[in-house]
């Protein structure tokens, strides 16, 4: 059998929503690893939330690389180095930051290891509880990372108004720069235009010698489409909204509470 690569989303695709693994899912990943497969974890998360989740759950393997931070991040995890790496120009995040206090909205972006935002609320201890990153509060999030960072992120838990509004602005201001999508109802993330996952993957496959017909991509959000997209073999979660499931060659029974990845291991893995 030749040798195929995985690229599975996190949240709503691998992890339930209780933020783990189930043991059949994570023996079912082990079996694919031991079958001579690759194993990429792709995720909007920062990447040390996702090292965190990953240790919890088993699934650092030998030669594990991550894709963070929506594809502006690819990690080599055996020599702790970046592969690639993509930022938002200081200009243009303060921008975006000046934008979300017109709307109302909690934004935040990251240092190397926390959440930088300007005050605690029911946004960002939602953010944690998912993620288990701490925060530092500052009322000068650029003046604080004092770089240009990998993304910024726009939470409202009371609906997706102004979430979208601030999207359209966004785009209309800064759309030759950066991009705005969703990685969930509550997340709207801003990342540079040339990232994404779709970008990620291909070059993840370059990097590795994989053809990108050999890929395989799992995921159940906005944010995934183009990690789908540019997969060799595209897979919706049960759990993800139409837009989603439009762009795959297979829909899983299960959601991702019931282990629905693992449909898809044993389909083009096992």
């Amino acid at each position: 059998m030749s040798e195929k690569i995985l690229f599975t989303d996190m949240d709503g695709t691998l992890l339930t929503s209780k933020k783990d693994v189930s043991p059949a899912l994570a023996g079912l990943i082990s079996r694919m690893i031991e079958a001579g497969h690759r194993f990429v974890l792709s995720s909007g998360r920062t990447l040390p939330s996702i090292l965190s989740s990953a240790q919890n759950a088993g699934l650092l393997y030998p030669d594990t690389l991550v894709i963070a931070v929506n594809g502006n991040l690819v990690y080599d995890c055996n020599t702790g180095r970046a592969l690639l790496e993509k930022t938002v120009p200081v200009p243009v995040c303060k921008g975006v930051i000046g934008l979300a206090h017109k709307y109302g909205l909690h934004i935040q972006s990251y240092d190397d290891s926390r959440v930088v935002c300007e005050k605690e609320g029911p946004e960002l201890s939602f953010y944690q509880k998912s993620t288990g990153l701490s925060a530092v509060l500052t009322n000068d999030i650029m003046g604080h990372i004092g770089h240009a960072p990998y993304k910024l992120l726009a939470i409202d838990l009371t609906g997706k108004d102004r979430l979208l509004a601030l999207q359209k602005e966004v785009l209309s201001r800064y759309g030759d720069q950066v991009t705005a999508i969703f990685s969930c109802d509550q997340y709207l993330e801003i990342f540079d235009k040339t990232a994404g996952k779709g970008n990620a993957l291909r070059f993840v496959c370059s990097h590795l010698g994989i053809p990108v017909k050999n890929a395989v991509a799992a995921g159940d959000a906005e944010n995934d489409i183009s990690m789908l997209q540019a997969a060799g073999t595209a897979v919706a979660m049960q759990n993800a909204p139409a837009e989603v499931k439009a762009c795959a060659d297979f829909v899983t029974a299960a959601d991702n509470d019931h282990d629905g990845l693992g449909e898809a291991i044993r389909k083009y893995f096992l």
